[in-house]
Parts: C-alpha cells; structure tokens; sequence
C-alpha cells in the first residue's frame, strides 16, 4: 500500500513539474509575439473599462484617466494631449459607437492638427 501511495504522489509531483516546463518552453518560444501584441490588447481594455471615465476626464481637460490612456498611446506630453481631448471633446465622443473607435479618431485628430 505505501508503495502505491509513494507512486502516485511521485507521479502527480513529476506530472506537475511536467507541465510548467511545457508551459515555460511555450510562453519563451512565443514571447516576442505576445509581447507584440499585448499594448493593443491593453488600451483597447482599457477603453471597454475605463471609458465613461476617460469620457468625464476629457471633458475637464485632466485626470488620472487621460494620463493613463496618453501613456497607453505613448505620448509624452499629458497636458498636451488632455488638452487636446477638451478641445476636441465634440469630435472625440459625438456619435461614437464603440470605445474602440476612439483610438482611431484621436489618431486622426493628432494627425490633422500637426500638418
């Protein structure tokens, strides 16, 4: 009987060390692609989440919420793009259907006020 016991505790230890190497060997060999993909995951998130806040922040011009998403955007200059947002509230917001759809209309806007 303990010689049962002793292999099937052995064999649940060795089947769970099994499987964090197959995961570790699958996580590593795959890191470059996850990591590629992670930023857009997260701000997309982050707008389904966040987004009647981000909302009431670009109203005001500040806000946690408006730094978050400008450094999730990678802009440098967080009063310049909450300012950005204010006076652009209309622009931004009207009839937008999905908080994804935000992203894209800020593109457009950063790109229309520099040239």
């Amino acid at each position: 009987m303990k010689k049962t016991i002793k292999a099937l505790v052995f064999t649940s230890v060795f089947s769970s060390l099994a499987a964090c190497s197959a995961i570790t060997d699958f996580t590593s060999s795959t890191s470059s692609t996850l990591d590629a993909a992670t930023p857009d995951i997260t701000l997309n998130d982050y707008l389904d989440k966040r987004f009647e806040a981000i909302r009431k922040d670009a109203a005001t011009g500040s806000g946690e919420n408006i730094e978050a998403l400008a450094q999730l955007m990678g802009r440098t200059d967080t009063a310049a793009f909450a300012s950005l947002m204010q006076n652009n509230y209309d622009e931004l917001f009207g009839n937008l259907k999905q908080p994804s759809d935000l992203i894209s209309r800020i593109e457009k806007l950063n790109v229309d006020t520099k040239g």
